[in-house]
């Protein structure tokens, strides 16, 4: 009987032995795992991030093709960069400068002014969208878009003259 006592916990201590290291390194390895796949989903995140503010700069079709090229270049070292250039014979381009808008934005102050001008521009976008131009950049108060990009448009005038219509009203 005493025989079977000691030996019960000789074994009692070599399974403590056993175990609490074991659990350790298993603990470990969770957490190890753990910050491994958070840190893939931050950079998951930032790379969507990265993406969004490259689609803001550039039209999707040219951000594809410095996406292409930088895939590339690691491969092919060369002196110059590339340009980013088309030739596109038939377009039409809007320039709106909104009227009044110095009066405007002395009787608004900075955030104010932020907002109106990131809602009225978001509805632009909108406009721009359904009439088939494409914005190409925004400076201040002006908003320049573009139809018969990147895709030709055989009606671009009429997208473009409709869009112009259609900011007059919404500035209305």
């Amino acid at each position: 009987a005493l025989a079977e006592i000691v030996l019960l916990i000789a074994m009692n201590y070599i399974g403590l032995f056993v175990y609490y290291p074991t659990e350790v390194v298993q603990r470990k390895t969770f957490h190890e795992t753990r910050k491994c796949v958070e840190r893939r989903i931050l950079l998951l995140r930032e790379n969507i991030k990265q993406e969004d503010i490259l689609l803001s700069v550039l039209p999707r079709h040219i951000a594809n093709d410095v996406r292409k090229d930088r895939a590339v270049e690691g491969q092919s070292a060369t002196m110059f960069h590339k340009i980013y250039i088309r030739k596109h014979d038939v377009i039409s381009i809007l320039f709106a400068d909104i009227c009044g808008f110095t009066n405007l934005a002395s009787e608004c102050n900075a955030d104010e002014l932020v907002q109106l001008l990131n809602n009225l521009f978001a509805r632009f976008d909108h406009l721009a969208y359904r009439n088939h131009c494409m914005r190409i950049k925004i400076l201040g108060d002006c908003y320049y878009c573009v139809s018969g990009l990147p895709d030709y448009q055989p009606n671009h005038a009429q997208c473009a003259v409709e869009m112009g219509l259609e900011m007059i009203e919404v500035i209305k």
